[in-house]
């Protein structure tokens, strides 16, 4: 979707660094030039010691249209697209090849709505066979508007929360997330993912604008 809430003002500015390599902070969120951001993910479940990978999101705009690879490693990978990271129209995990998938909304995914109360909606994911794979209630509300500093650029985010419940390949799912929407990238830069007992978060370490793509 566009919009479906207007951020407050917040006053934010790119910080020019003294490296020779410094970030161009105004063609990040200026224009849709394509970029990679690395991310800490540490899963925490009661009882156990935590652990933490890294993982790579490479975000490539394109008109309305958003197409973002969840990288593991260089033949792992998530790929979505749509026109926000919220609403995935497509999606292709690189590990089932023959198996796209399509999702579809009881709301319309391109249309702006206002914050006050939290969006309720359904979704359906089905595989390149028709199947439906994921059928679920979900949420989604706007909490509040900040600010996050990424390799000497400030990025006005949106805090958002996120519920998900439903059936998966015929078994229960529930979970919850916040997230941290950056308007300007049009991408998710960190988030907090509960599922029961186990929670995982995904914390922003650096930002490039030069990585080798999946694709």
């Amino acid at each position: 979707m566009r919009w479906f809430f207007t951020l407050p003002l917040v006053a934010a500015a790119g910080l020019a660094s003294g490296s020779a390599f410094a970030l161009d902070c105004a063609a990040l969120k200026g224009t849709d030039i394509p970029f990679a951001l690395t991310l800490e993910v540490t899963t925490r479940q009661a009882g156990e010691v935590p652990t933490t990978r890294t993982q790579q999101l490479q975000v490539f705009c394109k008109g309305a249209e958003v197409t973002t690879y969840t990288v593991d490693s260089p033949t792992i990978y998530l790929r979505t697209r749509g026109p926000d990271p919220f609403f995935p129209v497509q999606s292709f995990y690189s590990s089932h090849a023959d198996d796209r998938r399509t999702w579809t909304y009881s709301v319309d995914p391109t249309t702006s709505y206002p914050a006050g109360k939290p969006l309720r909606y359904s979704a359906d994911m089905k595989g390149a066979d028709g199947k439906v794979r994921l059928a679920a209630t979900m949420s989604i509300e706007y909490v509040e508007a900040g600010t996050r500093r990424l390799d000497g650029c400030i990025l006005v985010v949106a805090k958002l929360r996120r519920t998900l419940e439903g059936l998966a390949d015929g078994q229960p799912v529930s979970n919850t997330s916040e997230v941290w929407f950056a308007p300007a990238l049009r991408t998710v830069i960190a988030s907090t993912l509960r599922t029961g007992n186990v929670e995982v978060t995904s914390t922003p370490m650096a930002i490039s604008l030069e990585f080798k793509r999946v694709e």
